[in-house]
């Protein structure tokens, strides 16, 4: 199955989106920041990965510049 993690700290959007996601197929996996995002790389590689710009303790640009690190 296709794999998709939403990073986001809004609520509303989180579950709009994973709503969507899990209708279409795919396994959606939720993270409310950056940090959320590279502890879900350690153990998974996902198929997509929707970043939200702003959210708390890592930006979606600092967490988007550790992935290409990576």
């Amino acid at each position: 199955m296709r794999k998709i993690i939403i990073a986001d700290d809004e609520h509303k959007i989180l579950m709009s989106l994973e709503y969507g996601f899990k209708k279409n197929g795919y396994d959606v996996y939720i993270a409310r920041d950056g940090t959320e995002v590279l502890d879900f790389l350690k153990t998974m590689v996902p198929d997509v990965i929707l970043l939200d710009i702003m959210m708390p303790n890592l930006d979606g640009y600092s967490t988007l510049d550790m992935i290409r690190q990576d």
